[in-house]
C-alpha cells in the first residue's frame, strides 16, 4: 500500500537517525567507515561491497545512498524500496531492505551480535513500536546472525513488520534490515536477498 510505503521509509528514517545519535564507545577503527561505503557498487539490482564481501538482491527496486559521517564510524550503507503500484497487493508484495554498518571498535571487546542486534532495536524503536520477537539465531548464507523483529504501527490496526539481522564481517557489525507487511516474508525476502563471502585471512 502506499500508506504503508510511505510509513515503513518515516519509520526508516526515524529509526536510523536514532541509531545514528546514540553514542558510541571505544576508539576509531583503523579502517575507515567512508572506505567501506566507497566498497559497494549496484550493477543493476545488485549491490555488492568488496570490503564486507557482501552481496545484496534488490529485484526492480529504488536505490538510495545516505551521505556517510566517518566521525561516528557508523553508517547507513543503502536503502532499496520496491513498491509494485497495487495497493490491494502492497502487503503481499513491497518491501524495503537496509544495510547499516557500526565499526565493532565502538562497543565493548567481544559485544555478541544478539547484544548488539537487543541495543539497536531499542534505539530505533518509538512509542508507536512494539517488540514481536526478541533476539533469536539464524544462519544466512551460511553465516551466523542474530535477529530480532518488531511491529511497527501506523494507526492501532495498520502497521508493517521489521526485521534486523546482524553479524560481523570484516571489523564491522552489518545489519540488514527488512521491512514488508507479513511478518513470514521477512526472512525470505532476507534469504533470497544476502549472499556473503567472507574477505579470507592471509
Amino acid at each position: 500500500m502506499k500508506i504503508m510505503r510511505s510509513a515503513m521509509k518515516k519509520s526508516r528514517v526515524i529509526g536510523i537517525a536514532l541509531w545514528l545519535s546514540a553514542a558510541t564507545l571505544g576508539q576509531a577503527p583503523k579502517s575507515d567507515i567512508s572506505s567501506v561505503a566507497a566498497a559497494g557498487k549496484v550493477n543493476a539490482d545488485v549491490y555488492q561491497n568488496s570490503y564486507l564481501g557482501l552481496t545484496l538482491s534488490a529485484p526492480k527496486a529504488e536505490w538510495s545512498f545516505p551521505p556517510v559521517s566517518a566521525e561516528t564510524q557508523q553508517a547507513r550503507l543503502l536503502v532499496a524500496v520496491y513498491d509494485q503500484g497495487v495497493p490491494e497487493r502492497g502487503p503481499k508484495e513491497n518491501y524495503t531492505l537496509g544495510l547499516l554498518a557500526d565499526s565493532v571498535q565502538n562497543f565493548a571487546k567481544g559485544t555478541p551480535t544478539d547484544v548488539y542486534v537487543r541495543q539497536l532495536r531499542q534505539h530505533m524503536d518509538r512509542d508507536n513500536v512494539k517488540t514481536y520477537r526478541d533476539p533469536f539465531p539464524l544462519t544466512v548464507s551460511g553465516i551466523s546472525f542474530s535477529g530480532t523483529v518488531s511491529q511497527v504501527f501506523q494507526t492501532a490496526d495498520v502497521g508493517h513488520y521489521r526485521g534486523l539481522y546482524s553479524t560481523v564481517l570484516n571489523g564491522y557489525f552489518v545489519t540488514v534490515v527488512v521491512q514488508c507487511g507479513e511478518e513470514e516474508r521477512l526472512q525470505k525476502l532476507l534469504a533470497s536477498a544476502v549472499k556473503i563471502s567472507p574477505k579470507q585471512k592471509p
